[in-house]
């Protein structure tokens, strides 16, 4: 998995990793599905409504349409591979340290991007939608001290509710640690 991939420091834990919700997955592998189909279905209807005229010379171009066909599945099965290969390797990671976002964009292109929850402002949540809201599934944004505003916004989290509050779990926990530290004096005792 990609959280061995994550270089962590000696005391830091991973407390939550999310990929994106199942219906994001579900609805783009669906349209693809049908976009492979039609075309069959477009030649069935085709030939029911046709004259015999059509249909016969229709029925001689058979193997050309059968090798456009298949090219359309190739191009079809490229498509799917790639909204695969987006899903599984789009990760938020909430560590008690940081917050870890890999955004996969298309086959070749990743960015990784990682900030200290100190430094963190707010955290907004969106879901928007009767499906979204049914699912519970929506946008996770976290807004950082001089960050840029995109970095760190995710489409389609999973429950973003219950992720935004353990990212300030994790945040105050850590501001909590920060303050029950024992300072060091002026002369470093």
């Amino acid at each position: 998995m990609l959280a061995e991939k994550i270089q962590l420091e000696s005391d830091e834990k991973i407390l939550k990793q999310v990929r994106k919700h199942w219906f994001i997955l579900f609805a783009k592998v669906f349209g693809l599905v049908i976009a492979a189909i039609a075309p069959l279905i477009l030649y069935v209807v085709f030939q029911t409504f046709t004259t015999s005229f059509v249909t016969e010379a229709l029925g001689s171009y058979t193997s050309h349409l059968l090798l456009f066909y298949t090219i359309w599945l190739i191009f079809i099965w490229m498509a799917l591979f790639n909204v695969w290969t987006d899903y599984y390797l789009d990760v938020w990671t909430v560590t008690n340290r940081r917050l870890i976002a890999v955004d996969q964009r298309g086959l070749f292109h990743r960015t990784i991007g990682s900030f200290r929850l100190e430094r963190l402002q707010d955290v907004n949540t969106e879901v928007h939608g009767v499906i979204a809201t049914l699912l519970d599934y929506g946008t996770l944004e976290a807004e950082t001290a001089g960050g840029d505003e995109d970095e760190f916004k995710a489409h389609g989290l999973p429950k973003p509710q219950e992720l935004k509050s353990t990212i300030l779990k994790a945040t105050d926990d850590l501001i909590d640690t920060y303050r029950d530290r024992p300072r060091l004096s002026e002369d470093g005792v």
